[in-house]
C-alpha cells in the first residue's frame, strides 16, 4: 500500500526532528538521567513535529537500551511500538473522544499496569477540544497519576486549555521549522525518492507550507505525481499558486494606474483555474517584499522573493511611496478579510484593483515634485450670506403649550434686559459671624412660613397648571433641614398604610405557584392565611417546620420567592397558629407520623392488614 511521504517519511528519533533542538535535547537529557515527567504538554502550529515527538518519547521511556537519550528501534519494545501491536501506547483523539465519559473511562484504566513496556503512555492529541466536564474529570488524575502511566498532551491552540491543566504539565512550546531546515529536507527526501528536485522550488515549497513540515511533504508529494522534474513552475502549478511574473505584472499596472490591464489578467488567471484567494494572499505577500525593500533594502533574508527576482523587485519598488504601498496593503488586507463570506470573489478581487488603481500620483518622484502651495495664497473664499429669520406664527394659530412657552420665553427676554432685582443682588454685609448656626442667619419667619411639602399638597400635572416665572422662581423660600426630615417621615408613614391586603383567592394562588418554585416550601404553606400589619404580611400557620426553620437567610429567600409570585416586594414575618389537630396526646407514633406528613402535603396510603 502507498504511504504518504509525511507518513513514511516520519522522523522515529529526536535527532532526526529538525528545527525542534530547545525541545529534543531536553528531552533527551530527561531519558539519560531518568528524570521524564508524567505529564507533558506539547503545543505549537500544525505539523511542526508535536505528535511525531510524542510517539518518540513514548518509545524512548520504554526502550530497553536508549542511544544518547533516543529509542534504539532495534529492541523488542521499539518494534512493538512502531508496529502498533503493543496496548500499552494509547492514541486518543480528542476531537472525537471529548466526552466526559471518555475521560471517566480513561481514568478507570490508569489503574491496571502495562502488559509489556514499563510505562503506559496516553498520548492525547487536539486535547483543546475536551469539554469543560471532561478537562476536570482529568484533573486529578492528570496530576497523581499512578507510577507505571505518563501523559503526553498535544494541542495547536494553547489559550483553550485551562491554566489548571497547563500548571500540571511541562509545556514545550514547538516552533515553526526554518525554510532552510525545511529546504533541506525536501531535498532529502527527493533524492530517496529519485525525484529531481531544484532548491529554489524546495525553497518555494517551504515558504508555501509556512513553517509545517507536513504540508511540505504534501505538496512534494502532488508534485512528483506530476512530474519527475520539479521546478518552481511545477510547484506553482499543483500548489494552484500565481506565477510570480503575474505578480510583477500586477504590481506594475497598479502603479501605473492601468485598472482595466489589472482586471484583465485577473481574469485570464480566473480562466486557468487560478483560486481568487491565493491570488489576493500572493499579492499580499508581493506588496510586503516591496514595504520591507523600500524601508530594509539591504536585509535580503527578511524577503520571501528569490535572489533571481531581487533586480525587478528593486525595479517595481521605485514606482512606490511607502505610504501607497500601506494603502495597498490594507485594501488587500480587507479584500482578503471579506472573500471567503462572498460568492462573486472575482467580483469582490476586481473592487480591490479599482481601489488600488485610483488615487493621486503614487510615486515617490511624483510626490517630491509638486510645488508646494504658498500660504499667502487664497486657497478659498467666505461670502457671507445673510439669514432671514422665520416669520413667526400668529397668536391665534398656535396651541396652547405654544402659547405658554412663547410667554415664558419674551418673560425670561425681559428679565435678561432688564436691571438686576434687589433679590438676586448680592447681599449686604451683616454682622452675624461665620460660625454662626443657621436658625440665627435666617428669619424665623421664613420657616414659620414654610410649611413642609407633602405629596398631597403636590399640585395635578396637567397642562392648564400654569408654569411659574424666573421671578417667582426667586423668591422661593428655603426650606430648612429639619422639615424635610418631616417630610421624609411623612412620606414613610404614608408608603407603609398603603401596602394593600392578599385576599385569601390571591394567597391561594400564591401558594399554588409557590410549589412550582420551591416544592418544599410550597408544601409547608400549604393551609397558612396571611394578614398584612405594620407593613408587613404576617403569614400564620400551625406547620412546626414552617414556623422553627424558616429564619434568617431562609426566610430572606422565602420573601423573595412570594414577591416574585405576588408582582410587588413585601416583608415577610411568620407566626405560629394554634389549631385543634395540634393536641396529639394520646395518639400513637404512626399516627403523629401520619399527621406531620399530611401537614407537609406529603399523600400517603395506609393498608390495613
Amino acid at each position: 500500500m502507498y504511504l504518504a511521504l509525511y507518513r513514511k517519511y516520519r522522523p522515529r528519533t529526536f535527532d532526526d526532528v529538525i528545527s525542534q533542538e530547545h525541545i529534543t535535547t531536553t528531552l533527551k537529557n530527561q531519558i539519560i538521567n531518568g528524570s521524564a515527567g508524567h505529564a507533558y504538554l506539547f503545543t505549537g502550529s500544525r505539523g511542526t513535529g508535536k505528535t511525531t515527538c510524542a510517539k518518540i518519547l513514548a518509545m524512548a521511556v520504554n526502550c530497553l537500551d536508549p542511544k544518547d537519550g533516543s529509542p534504539c528501534l532495534e529492541c523488542e519494545r521499539c518494534r512493538e511500538i512502531m508496529d502498533g501491536t503493543t496496548t500499552d501506547i494509547v492514541e486518543m483523539d480528542a476531537a472525537s473522544n471529548n466526552g466526559v465519559d471518555d475521560v471517566r473511562q480513561l481514568r478507570d484504566e490508569v489503574a491496571y499496569t502495562p502488559v509489556s513496556c514499563k510505562y503506559r503512555v496516553y498520548i492525547i492529541d487536539e486535547v483543546h477540544m475536551l469539554s469543560v466536564a471532561a478537562f476536570n474529570a482529568l484533573l486529578k488524575t492528570l496530576e497523581e497519576p499512578p507510577p507505571h502511566v505518563k501523559f503526553i498532551l498535544a494541542t495547536t491552540e494553547l489559550h483553550k486549555v485551562p491554566a489548571t491543566i497547563s500548571s500540571r504539565c511541562q509545556r514545550f512550546e514547538f516552533r515553526r521549522v526554518d525554510i532552510s531546515d525545511s529546504a533541506e529536507r525536501l531535498l532529502a527526501v527527493a533524492e530517496k525518492e529519485g525525484v529531481s528536485l531544484e532548491r529554489d522550488a524546495a525553497e518555494f515549497i517551504s515558504r508555501l507550507s509556512d513553517g509545517g513540515m507536513r504540508d511540505a511533504l504534501s505538496i512534494l508529494d502532488r508534485c512528483i505525481s506530476a512530474d519527475t522534474h520539479i521546478t518552481s513552475e511545477t510547484v506553482r502549478a499543483c500548489a494552484g499558486v500565481a506565477d510570480r511574473k503575474h505578480l510583477f505584472a500586477f504590481s506594475e499596472m497598479i502603479a501605473r494606474k492601468d485598472t482595466a490591464g489589472c482586471i484583465r489578467l485577473l481574469g485570464e488567471l480566473h480562466k486557468g483555474s487560478k483560486d481568487i484567494a491565493l491570488i489576493v494572499d500572493e499579492l499580499s505577500g508581493q506588496f510586503r517584499d516591496l514595504m520591507l525593500y523600500k524601508t530594509a533594502p539591504d536585509d535580503k533574508e527578511l524577503l520571501t522573493a528569490l535572489p533571481d527576482e531581487y533586480g525587478e523587485l528593486a525595479r517595481i519598488a521605485d514606482m512606490y511611496s511607502i505610504e501607497y504601498i500601506l494603502r495597498c496593503l490594507t485594501l488587500l488586507q480587507q479584500c482578503a478579510d471579506g472573500i471567503g463570506k462572498v460568492k462573486q470573489r472575482k467580483t469582490l478581487a476586481e473592487m480591490c484593483f479599482v481601489k488600488m488603481c485610483m488615487g493621486a500620483d503614487i510615486s515617490a518622484e511624483s510626490t517630491a515634485s509638486k510645488a508646494p502651495v504658498p500660504v499667502s495664497a487664497p486657497v478659498f473664499e467666505i461670502k457671507e450670506t445673510p439669514v432671514e429669520k422665520p416669520a413667526l406664527r400668529p397668536v391665534e394659530e398656535m396651541s396652547h403649550t405654544e402659547r405658554k412657552t412663547r410667554a415664558l420665553l419674551e418673560e425670561t427676554v425681559k428679565l435678561a434686559e432688564s436691571p438686576v432685582p434687589p433679590s438676586m443682588q448680592e447681599p449686604a454685609k451683616t454682622d452675624v459671624p461665620l460660625s454662626a448656626p443657621v436658625s440665627d442667619a435666617l428669619p424665623v419667619s421664613a420657616i414659620e412660613e414654610s410649611p413642609p411639602f407633602t405629596d398631597d399638597d403636590a399640585p395635578p400635572l396637567d397642562d392648564e397648571y400654569p408654569i411659574p416665572s424666573p421671578e417667582t422662581a426667586v423668591k422661593t423660600p428655603i426650606v430648612p433641614e429639619k422639615a424635610a426630615e418631616k417630610v421624609q417621615e411623612k412620606h414613610t408613614d404614608k408608603a407603609s398604610e398603603r401596602i394593600r391586603e392578599v385576599t385569601p383567592g390571591e394567597w391561594a394562588a400564591a401558594v399554588a405557584k409557590m410549589s412550582d418554585i420551591d416544592l418544599a416550601v410550597g408544601a409547608m404553606l400549604q393551609g397558612s392565611t396571611v394578614r398584612t400589619k405594620d407593613g408587613r404580611l404576617v403569614i400564620r400557620s400551625s406547620n412546626r417546620m414552617l414556623v422553627e426553620n424558616v429564619k434568617g437567610d431562609e426566610l430572606i429567600r422565602v420573601e423573595s420567592e412570594i414577591s416574585e409570585v405576588l408582582g410587588f416586594a413585601v416583608r415577610v414575618s411568620i407566626e405560629a397558629e394554634k389549631s385543634e389537630d395540634n393536641d396529639e396526646s394520646g395518639l400513637s407514633d404512626i399516627e403523629k407520623f401520619l399527621n406531620t406528613a399530611r401537614k407537609l402535603g406529603v399523600e400517603v396510603n395506609v393498608k390495613k392488614q
